[in-house]
Formats: structure tokens, sequence, C-alpha cells
């Protein structure tokens, strides 16, 4: 409502000034358009300045950033591994000598038990993370390396 009250508004001021003929105007008679070089118009101005050096398509500061994110999943991931790795050993210590089996059975150590079957499978993923975050780091060096980074952009000072 309040919309309509303001284009109520425009067009009156439109016919009020004499800007409302001039919308329906004709054009000005039309002048043709420079013929410009294609190569010309391909090429930055010598005006133009760009100091950023960019290997691989990233400035020194985005190599570095992504860098540092693949450091950094690798040492979560190991932190990771190693709480899950101290849960096992805490759950190791307060295990007794008592193994249960089926009667006419000898008791073996059963790596898979119930009681830590769960954590083993934890183990086992949070291993695999760690080579997935760490195979990243590599295949990030090796773009950085095709791509002509310089190592002090990526490693640390």
């Amino acid at each position: 409502m309040q919309s309509l009250r303001k284009w109520r508004a425009i067009g009156g001021a439109m016919c009020c000034f004499g800007l409302a003929g001039a919308a329906h105007a004709e054009p000005p008679a039309s002048r043709e358009a420079p013929v410009v070089d294609l190569d010309k118009l391909l090429t930055i101005p010598d005006s133009v300045t760009i100091d950023v050096d960019r290997r691989g398509g990233a400035t020194r500061a985005e190599w570095r950033a992504r860098f540092e994110e693949a450091q950094a999943n690798v040492v979560e991931e190991k932190e990771n591994l190693e709480k899950s790795l101290a849960k096992l050993g805490d759950l190791a210590k307060s295990g007794g000598n008592w193994k249960v089996a089926a009667p006419g059975q000898q008791a073996v150590a059963d790596d898979n038990s119930p009681i830590n079957f769960g954590l083993k499978q934890q183990i086992r993923r949070d291993r695999e993370s760690v080579a997935r975050a760490e195979r990243e780091l590599v295949d990030l060096k090796v773009q950085a390396n095709l791509a002509g980074v310089p190592e002090e952009w990526w490693t640390e000072q």
C-alpha cells in the first residue's frame, strides 16, 4: 500500500516537472561506435599495477592458510587417536583377570570382546582419519610444488 503511494507520488512529480514526456522522447541521433582492436581490449592498461604474486592461482597468504589448515587437521586427528588409545589403556588397566567362556571351552583373550569392540572400531576409524589427513597434506605439498610455490611460502619460519 505504501509503495503504491510512493509510485503515485513519483509519477505526479514527473508530470509536474515535465519528465514524463522526456521518457518517451526519441533518443538523440546515434554515433557510430569506434572500432577497438581485440588485443587492446584483452590487455591490462599500463596505468593499472598489480603487485600480487600468485602461484597456482593463490597468493602467499592463501597458500599459507591452506597449509596451516592441513597441518592443524593432522594434529587434531592424531590427538583424537591418542585419546582413544588412552581410553583403551585405561580399560585394560581396569579389567580383571576374569575371563568368560562357554562351558567346555577354554577362555582366551579376545581383542574383539564386547567390552572394547566399540573402542577398537573407534581406534580403527581414528587411524584412518590420521592417514587421510596426512595424505591430504602430502597432496597439498605436491600441488604446491607443481604450481611452483616457493617452499618459504608454506613452511614455518
